[in-house]
């Protein structure tokens, strides 16, 4: 091996929004740290005009301004805090902005706006479930009161109010009591339609990276009433890495790219040292914050795998998503179609094989993101993980293309191409995040799935922590292990 004195304070291994903000914060506290990560991974792709940007779900492309205020302050990034790139203020969003739903989705026999406004809302219901109204406003109702409960109990304990996190006191872990209801969203939705119940589970799907039979109902009304109908219009996540990456190199970070990690040690003073496949380089450092699958660290790991590998016990992923980016002519688009829109084609069917898909169309008009008159699909449809190098991409492409052709009558006469090349370069590389998973065991969502700190200098921020929270699970992991560090250096 050749020491090159690549010796950091925080070594930060994957470049995804949590590791980026745990990086962008330490630099910003004088704080040496080297962001590693994959070489040849691209989170985005570009072709004829029409630029892609695959995703795990919807928090990813539609931002919370709760959230970005978070970050904004965090980071002190004023991009975030209401300037645009152009230096003009950023307008918030009113009139009929504010009445666009934030998605839709598209059942069998029922196509849903989702909007913000509780009258809004009834008047879907009223259109496609007319004869279980009364029973859906009562359940909304019982949400509803969920939501005080969980609000006044985050304002007396001041918690942050961007994420309904908790910490108990010794007393509390002695003697615990919770307000909030235990049960599973499944037993108050059984006396439902299964058209109904199906609506409510895609939505918990297309807000998080998470599924599970028996959501907790507490969670349930965390996810469903998340204010996504309140949206920042003028960033998006990519714009958003950018900005903190730019923020991260600016405070003196540093990127290095890499093919592979061979092994990472720990030395008698517990700090750690990689090295690298094919590479004489060494990289050491006092910290080190991991930030890809939970599932692809741990062979990494040497004597601390274990550890990993109990917390992989608790956690799987069920589904990779996989993208399909189409450009498409603007006049194959259905009159009424939002662009983000989450479908499934058969109730009985599981939901891989194209079954279930999330779409995000570019905004109409938006010439960064497709020529002029067009529009940029992205497609993302769900494959059992352990199917991917066993299933003929071609044969799995067929089952997305025949849904696809459900929802857009006549999309073959206005397809200009269909792209699976990016999805079979990107899905095996160690760096692909794009998961959907399933915990195997009960635990307590406002304390997460996985913990953020895994062992002494060792953290983990991914889309396993706090994976029923999308992005801003993402966000607050990556908050969290960078504020427990600068604890250590205080």
């Amino acid at each position: 091996m050749k020491w090159l004195g690549n010796e950091q304070d925080v070594i930060v291994l994957g470049s995804g929004l949590a590791g980026l903000v745990a990086g962008t914060l330490l630099s910003k506290n004088n704080h040496s740290v080297l962001l590693i990560r994959e070489k040849g991974y691209q989170p985005s792709y570009s072709t004829r005009g029409y630029h892609f940007i695959p995703f795990s779900n919807f928090s990813e492309k539609s931002l919370k301004p709760n959230l970005v205020r978070k970050i904004s302050q965090a980071l002190n990034l004023s991009l975030l805090m209401g300037t645009r790139e152009d230096g003009k203020e950023a307008k918030a969003p009113s009139g009929k902005s504010r009445q666009r739903p934030a998605f839709q989705v598209v059942l069998p026999k029922a196509r849903v706006d989702i909007f913000p406004q509780r009258s809004l809302c009834q008047r879907e219901w009223k259109r496609e479930f007319p004869g279980e109204v009364v029973q859906i406003g009562a359940f909304y109702d019982e949400l509803g009161q969920i939501q005080h409960l969980w609000q006044k109990e985050n304002w007396k304990k001041n918690w942050p109010a961007f994420f309904p996190f908790r910490q108990r006191s010794l007393i509390a872990r002695v003697f615990p009591f919770d307000p909030l209801p235990e049960e599973g969203v499944d037993k108050k939705l059984c006396l439902f339609s299964r058209e109904f119940r199906e609506f409510i589970q895609l939505q918990l799907i297309s807000r998080g990276n998470f599924y599970s039979g028996r959501f907790p109902l507490s969670l349930a009304t965390q996810v469903l009433f998340d204010g996504t109908g309140e949206l920042n219009s003028d960033i998006d996540a990519e714009k958003l890495e950018k900005e903190i990456l730019n923020q991260f190199l600016r405070a003196g970070g540093r990127v290095e790219e890499i093919d592979r990690v061979k092994q990472i040690d720990f030395g008698w003073r517990k700090e750690c040292t990689l090295t690298l496949e094919g590479s004489p380089a060494v990289f050491r450092s006092q910290f080190l914050v991991i930030n890809f699958p939970l599932h692809r660290s741990s062979p990494f790991l040497g004597k601390r795998r274990k550890g990993f590998i109990k917390w992989e016990k608790k956690i799987r992923p069920l589904y990779m998503t996989i993208p399909l980016f189409l450009g498409v002519h603007e006049k194959v688009i259905p009159v009424g179609m939002e662009n983000l829109v989450i479908s499934i084609l058969d109730l009985g069917k599981p939901y891989e094989d194209g079954n279930v898909v999330l779409l995000s169309l570019s905004p109409k008009g938006d010439k960064t993101r497709a020529p002029e008159g067009k529009r940029a699909l992205t497609v993302e449809s769900l494959m059992d993980v352990g199917k991917w190098g066993q299933t003929p991409l071609a044969d799995y492409q067929q089952g997305v293309m025949r849904h696809l052709y459900h929802l857009f009558p006549y999309l073959e006469d206005y397809t200009e191409f269909v792209d699976f090349q990016w999805a079979s370069d990107h899905v095996p590389k160690w760096s692909y995040p794009h998961f959907l998973y399933q915990a195997t065991s009960n635990f307590d969502w406002r304390q997460g799935v996985v913990p953020v700190r895994m062992s002494k200098g060792v953290y983990f921020v991914g889309k396993e922590n706090f994976p029923y929270l999308g992005l801003g699970g993402e966000v607050f992991s990556g908050l969290t292990a960078a504020q427990h560090i600068l604890k250590k250096y205080s």
